[in-house]
């Protein structure tokens, strides 16, 4: 849904790595930078849902046992529509597991309902506990390979109050702003899965894999108002609602998809731009955040290990089959500073690794799971007698940084920019209507 003199475009600066990878570049900004582009318009579309959209979120994966505590009476039956199925007046717990092919729904030792699919739907306004974690709306339990997994499924703005604070954090009131814009694009992110996963089990998972999601446990009052009051707005491009990718902080400059994430479906308002007001010479939004600019050093020896553990995971081989770290050279940046593919040389072959997929091979430390930061680095290689000697990297960011950078939407916000300016600053293109 595309209209003329209502979208807004951000000029996407070719920053050279240098300007990238500098300090801050100058003193506190004082006033609030002047922006020449229009805020992203409100539109109502020509049929507005009646009620706001049901989303089914992935909250446990295959578990043995589920364990299950309602407050209220429920309804429990074969499908989600249960208003037909067995209404039960009793709260308390309860057991899910699968027995046979089917999932059963038990108290105790006793059996109260086996079926190929349990969901129970609360009443009044207790909520369902799934392993000691409160959530709003009812769930779905499938039986996948002899376990259960648990699907909670609600309306999107419930699904929303327990998002946002697991991934913007606990906003001062000055940032207020900051909480309404991601409530816009977490919706958006939300409804523009359903098309695609309404064959699936369900449209999003509670993970970073989507958006990180925690329940009734996970909302926060000043976060839930920004739900509140957006309620029904939704960034689109094209009439459809937006991939809004979003990241802790870009480090200058937000990443083109088509080089983070070249197996992806390509946007023209994920293509990167500069994380900085036309006028604001080169302070970034995100200059404050502890992750605009960050060091990585290994040994030859640790990064070898490392590499042992990560490079069989994500090129499938046998970790024998890598060999001992010889060489390692990038081999390529894009116009915002990113690494865009390196090579890594052993003695038993040569590997390339592409795009974003760099963070999960070159983690910063053996015995963790994190990953590197952002591929948006500066590597310097110490060789010796055909080894690596030493690695290190002066990097910038935290995350993919495709989209929005939620450190400087938080910045914008303390300026005091609105919503509708700041998603038109990272998401360029794009109009907001009145969903529902």
């Amino acid at each position: 849904m595309r209209r003329s003199g209502t979208t807004c475009v951000v000029t996407a600066m070719a920053l050279t790595l240098a300007l990238i990878l500098s300090s801050c570049g100058g003193p506190e900004v004082v006033r609030r930078p002047e922006v020449t582009k229009p805020a992203v318009p409100v539109v109502t579309p020509g049929v507005p849902l009646d009620r706001p959209p049901v989303v089914r979120v992935l909250i446990l994966d295959a578990r043995n046992n589920v364990r299950v505590k309602a407050t209220t009476s429920f309804h429990i039956g074969g499908e989600l529509e249960v208003s037909e199925g067995t209404r039960l007046e009793e709260s308390g717990d309860f057991t899910v597991r699968c027995a046979q092919e089917l999932v059963r729904f038990q108290r105790g030792g006793e059996a109260i309902l086996d079926a190929p699919v349990v969901s129970i739907v609360p009443h009044g306004r207790g909520h369902i506990y799934i392993n000691g974690r409160a959530y709003r709306g009812g769930f779905i339990f499938r039986p996948v390979h002899g376990k259960v997994i648990t699907i909670n499924v609600l309306e999107i703005d419930d699904y929303l109050k327990g998002v946002l604070p697991a991934e913007i954090g606990y906003l001062k009131s000055d940032q207020f702003e900051a909480y309404r814009v991601q409530a816009i694009a977490s919706r958006s992110y939300a409804l523009s899965k359903l098309e695609e996963k309404k064959g699936e089990m369900y449209d999003l998972q509670a993970t970073i894999m989507d958006q990180v999601y925690k329940g009734v446990n996970g909302e926060d009052p000043e976060a839930s108002r920004a739900v509140d009051e957006t309620r029904g707005r939704v960034a689109l491009w094209r009439g459809e609602p937006v991939r809004a990718y979003y990241s802790a902080c870009c480090g200058g400059h937000t990443a083109d998809i088509r080089i983070c994430w070249p197996w992806k479906d390509s946007y023209p308002y994920l293509h990167g731009g500069r994380d900085a007001s036309e006028r604001g010479g080169s302070n970034s939004f995100c200059s404050r955040s502890p992750h605009f600019r960050w060091r990585v050093h290994w040994s030859g020896n640790t990064l070898e290990r490392m590499l042992k553990k990560t490079l069989p995971g994500e090129l499938k081989i046998r970790r024998d089959a890598v060999g001992s770290l010889t060489d390692l050279k990038q081999l390529g940046t894009s116009p915002d500073g990113r690494i865009t593919s390196i090579k890594i040389v052993t003695t038993h072959g040569t590997y390339r690794i592409d795009g974003d997929r760099i963070r999960w091979v070159l983690k910063p430390d053996p015995n963790s799971n994190a990953i590197l930061k952002s591929t948006l680095f500066k590597m310097s290689v110490k060789r010796a007698r055909g080894k690596v000697v030493s690695v290190n990297l002066v990097g910038g960011g935290n995350g993919h940084g495709v989209g929005m950078c939620q450190a400087g939407a938080v910045r914008m916000a303390e300026f005091g920019y609105s919503a509708e300016e700041i998603l038109g600053h990272y998401y360029p293109g794009i109009v907001i209507v009145r969903f529902y």
